[in-house]
């Protein structure tokens, strides 16, 4: 296995959704807090940046109080097609809560035959680091998130029509 297999991990999700669309879900703070993780719209909050050095941040809070950050800086940026965002070195865990620390995290928007294809790859810092990841949730916890993103895409058509 070479060194950048043994550091990367990739995840892929088509979605009935037209790419625009997937866009703005994952790069406006309103819907982008409304799909990540686990606790629901309720229980988080987000802020961005979108320009190049610019902040993102997605802090999610459990219902034990607890606040689990996703926080990292936008390195690359191609509007509707790239987002490249490299996690924050002092990150409290492994997994990072979606941005493990200092990994490059790509997500990459592609249209498909049914909508959006979703490409996320995030590269670690080491084979261990990705291991850590794995062994805190890394790859399950995206799974679920992604999910809850289709969720999310499925609703919004509606929403937009019962207010027009």
């Amino acid at each position: 296995m070479s060194d950048l297999a043994e550091r990367s991990l990739t995840i892929t999700r088509c979605y009935r959704a037209p790419r625009a669309l997937v866009w703005q879900v994952w790069t406006d703070p309103e819907h982008l807090a409304a799909w990540w993780g686990p606790f629901g719209p309720e229980k988080t909050t987000a802020r961005l940046d979108l320009v190049i050095g610019g902040l993102f941040e997605v802090v999610m809070h459990a219902p034990d109080g607890s606040a689990h950050p996703s926080r990292g800086v936008i390195r690359e940026l191609v509007p509707g097609q790239r987002l490249v965002i490299e996690g924050d070195a002092e990150a409290p865990d492994a997994c990072g809560a979606g941005l493990p620390p200092r990994a490059m995290v790509t997500v990459l928007f592609e249209d498909d035959a049914e909508g959006t294809r979703v490409t996320l790859d995030a590269v670690f810092v080491s084979g261990e680091a990705r291991r850590a990841a794995h062994a805190s949730g890394y790859e399950d916890s995206w799974r679920e998130t992604l999910e809850a993103l289709d969720g999310y895409l499925q609703r919004i058509p509606a929403t937009q029509e019962q207010q027009q």
